[in-house]
């Protein structure tokens, strides 16, 4: 029956309970999520329901249901949470698919970040504790998005930072997971194997256990290559992976982690590329194919320990070990005018004086490293007020081999030879480099309360670096000293900082300043020449962040400032030539640069708006000088500081959900950036300024409408970006258009059908026909079954036009360059999953 208690509308369904006066009461949204407490008989037969109801006299209420619209993003201090359960996912979607659809975050998988409304996501947590430590992919790939009732977002802290109340800089934002109730203690087990065409494969065992306590257990093994879409026969991917974390008592946690993947993949892909110079353009052409080959194993443990009430430790460490094999053939050719041909092997590429260089390389390297490293802290609370004093201390060890060999053939068209034709030059060329890296650090830290909300902290460390590397170089089997060096570099580091704390009702704000008195040498032998240096500097660091909360809008801004000296190895006045076409040489008068970052960021949950203005600029930035040779079109190049080097990028992001069913976002920005370069095109003796102005201005739209029985997800996305040289007169813009359209659908006996479809749309300088657009459609059909629903027969149909085109295109005021990497084409895989939860 429906009552009305308190004028706030609400739906009461009401039945018997013939074993217990004790009931179970539920609160239920408008996608079903239960928050369940024990609520005595006498107490509601004491309360006022209704005039009416004089059955509840006589009669005991077995069960409550309260139905209310909950909220979608609430914002708690300085923390936002997020209600997964306003965001429906498909049966059996993963981690990736629930964020997709929250407004404000982005994640971009090709180069695994994401972000939240502008700010750089670090990693991902499980109800307070780290998720194979920081690994965001691991999460996103295999938790189940059931498995999630909030998301949390925040600036977390180091243990240290907590225990001794004050920040020291630096932002580590995470997305902190909650895990459901009724998850809580299950261990939810899931295992499947798959098979397709195009040599398709997958198998996967998936088990997980979470309480929320934060006590929690993972395992993660995968083996296939079903979302790898090169044409490599080859592709293939192996994961196994373990994490867990453990309190054994209020004051001892044990955490810490291990994982294993091997990897092997293959690319044939072409590039092209243009240069604008005053003196005419170059154009570049190369295709290649390549494999890679790598395993990698590494491993985390780590404790936090409350001795007592004023004393608290924590201990940390890690080791990796890899190994990597990568094989490359390329061939690659330089014009004056634009090539006839795109490919480089053809040999109608260009003719006569058009042509510059051509190279046919063929290559493979091998490395191997290994590393590990220890970090501990202590902290002592000396007085009722909060005084504390804290030792750190790290100490970490690394060592890599590298081995590469090459067969080059370059054929330089504009130099002749001895013999009269074309000068060519042939290499055979090995390479042997190992090197060693060896740390530790000490350090103090005095922490004194000024104030109930004010924290002052003195700090003092000591660290000492030792790093080694040789290359040894042959030339068909000879040892080359010209190309060979030896390096033994050491710098030790006096760290003195000052942070200043204050957590108000309202402000919060955190001051502080690091200087970095450091002392540098280099031991440095390249062929016959030897060089050494002693440089000591002064780096500084000053940060400050304050921020303002009420209600449901805050602001905060952001100011972080650091010096940097620049690279002992680029002080020397040595020349490496080991690549005739790309010389480097050193500057023994470079300066220290000193980049500085404001940033102010504000939201309101209650609008459902939120915007960010960022500013940057660097002093004496450290550029390359680019001496262009035009009869070889190689490069000789030195580093040199330059002014002038800034940007700005501004956003502004809305959300609304209305009618429990539609979600609507919108995200607008734009950005402007100056850069400064030096080259030199061979018409004068100095280098000339060349300055790039980049522009660009983006927009998204995404709308979202979920029905009990499936979503939708329709987003569209623009973005335009134009460069300019002042020195070359140059312009060139880009401009892109991409829609899709997510849906699924779950239909009766178990079945669910779902389908994505994305299009894009380009143009722009240099944008040819059929190279512009593409229709990427993937279609997928599961079938659950079994008395639990917990067996699974799943297709996946990949790329169903074989439309898609791997491209990537970057346009500056300088050239332009475009990549594209050949892809499979149309398959389809079919899978079979079993899951089963067990309660513990």
């Amino acid at each position: 029956m429906r009552l009305r208690y308190a004028y706030v509308p609400v739906l009461l369904l009401v039945s018997f309970s013939a074993m217990t006066n004790v009931w179970a009461s539920s609160f239920l949204s408008h996608n079903e999520r239960d928050f369940r407490f024990a609520v005595s008989s006498d107490t509601v037969r004491g309360s006022r329901i209704s005039k009416q109801d004089s059955i509840f006299k006589t009669l005991n209420l077995d069960e409550v249901v309260v139905t209310a619209a909950i909220k979608e993003v609430e914002m708690k201090g300085d923390t936002t949470v997020i209600n997964a359960n306003a965001f429906k996912t498909a049966e059996g979607a993963y981690l990736e698919e629930l964020l997709k659809r929250v407004p404000g975050l982005e994640y971009e998988k090709q180069n695994k970040t994401m972000t939240y409304n502008g700010l750089p996501i670090h990693e991902i947590n499980v109800n307070g504790e780290s998720f194979f430590g920081g690994n965001s992919t691991l999460a996103l790939e295999n938790l189940p998005a059931k498995l999630v009732s909030k998301i949390k977002v925040y600036d977390k802290r180091s243990e240290l930072e907590k225990i001794t109340k004050v920040r020291k800089g630096g932002e580590n934002y995470v997305l902190d997971l909650q895990t459901k109730r009724e998850f809580n203690g299950t261990l939810i087990t899931s295992a499947g194997i798959g098979r397709g065409n195009n040599d398709k494969k997958e198998a996967e065992l998936i088990s997980n256990l979470f309480r929320q306590t934060g006590d929690n257990i993972s395992v993660i093994a995968r083996s296939g290559n079903r979302y790898m879409t090169s044409r490599y026969p080859d592709n293939r991917q192996d994961n196994v992976a373990m994490n867990f974390a453990k309190k054994f008592s209020k004051r001892f946690t044990l955490y810490g982690n291990m994982m294993y993947n091997h990897y092997a993949s293959g690319n044939e892909s072409t590039l092209y590329s243009e240069q604008y110079l005053t003196t005419g353009n170059r154009y570049q052409n190369s295709a290649s194919t390549s494999t890679n080959r790598n395993t990698m194993g590494n491993g985390t443990l780590g404790m936090r320990w409350s001795l007592d009430d004023k004393t608290y430790i924590n201990v940390g460490g890690n080791f990796s070990k890899s190994k990597g094999d990568n094989t490359s053939d390329s061939q690659q050719s330089t014009t004056s005018a634009v090539p006839t041909a795109t490919s480089a092997t053809s040999s109608n590429t260009s003719e006569g004086d058009e042509r510059i260089n051509s190279i046919n390389r063929k290559s493979d390297s091998k490395s191997d490293s290994h590393s590990f490293s220890l970090n501990a802290d202590v902290t002592r609370v000396l007085n009722d007020k909060g005084t504390s004093i804290s030792l750190t201390g790290s100490y970490s060890d690394s060592k890599s081999t590298n081995e590469s060999h090459s067969l080059s053939e370059t054929t330089y068209y504009q130099l002749e030879s001895s013999l009269g034709g074309d000068s060519v030059l042939y290499r055979n060329q090995y390479q042997h480099s190992p090197s060693t890296n060896r740390a530790y650090s000490v350090g103090i830290n005095l922490t004194q309360p000024l104030a109930e909300n004010l924290h002052l902290q003195l700090g003092y460390r000591y660290a000492a670096t030792r790093q080694m590397s040789d290359r040894s170089t042959y030339e068909s089997e000879v040892y080359m000293d010209s190309l060979s060096n030896h390096t033994l570099s050491k710098t030790i580091t006096h760290d003195l900082s000052l942070y200043l704390n204050y957590d108000g009702k309202r402000w919060e704000a955190n001051a502080g300043v690091l200087m970095q008195p450091e002392r540098r040498s280099l031991d440095q032998k390249t062929g016959l020449l030897h060089a050494d240096t002693v440089r000591t500097s002064v780096n500084w660091n000053p940060q400050l962040n304050v921020s303002w909360h009420r209600g449901k809008t805050r602001f905060e801004l952001n100011y972080d400032g650091s010096s940097r000296q620049p690279d002992l190895g680029s002080l020397m006045s040595l020349t490496d030539n080991s690549d005739p076409l790309h010389i480097t040489h050193g500057n023994p008068s470079l300066k220290a640069s000193y980049n500085q970052n404001f940033r102010l960021t504000g939201r309101n949950t209650r609008l459902g708006l939120s915007g960010d203005v960022n500013f940057s600029n660097t002093y004496n930035s450290q550029t390359q000088a680019v001496f262009y040779n035009l009869a070889t079109g190689g490069t000789e190049t030195y580093p040199v500081n330059v002014n002038g080097n800034w940007n700005m990028r501004a956003s502004l992001r809305y959300q609304k959900r209305w009618k429990k069913r539609f979600n609507l976002s919108a995200r607008t920005g734009a950005s402007f950036a100056q850069s400064v370069a030096l080259v030199n095109e061979g018409k004068s003796e100095e280098p000339d300024r060349s300055v790039t102005h980049n522009t660009s201005y983006n927009a998204n739209l995404r709308l979202g409408y979920q029905p009990k029985w499936g979503g939708f997800d329709l987003q569209g996305d623009w973005r335009y970006r134009h460069a300019t040289n002042q020195l070359r007169g140059t312009s060139n813009y880009t401009r892109s258009y991409n829609f899709s359209l997510n849906t699924y659908a779950e239909l009766p006996l178990g079945f669910l059908v779902k389908s994505d479809v994305a299009y894009s749309f380009r143009n722009g300088t240099n944008i040819k026909k059929g190279e512009d657009d593409q229709v990427v459609w993937n279609l997928g059909a599961s079938w659950r079954f079994l008395k639990k629903k917990q067996a699974e027969l799943s297709l996946y149909w990949s790329d169903i036009l074989s439309d898609k085109k791997n491209y990537y295109r970057n346009v500056t005021a300088t050239g332009l360059t475009e990549s594209r990497t050949s892809q499979i084409g149309s398959y389809f895989i079919i899978s079979f999953k079993y899951r089963l939860n067990k309660q513990l």
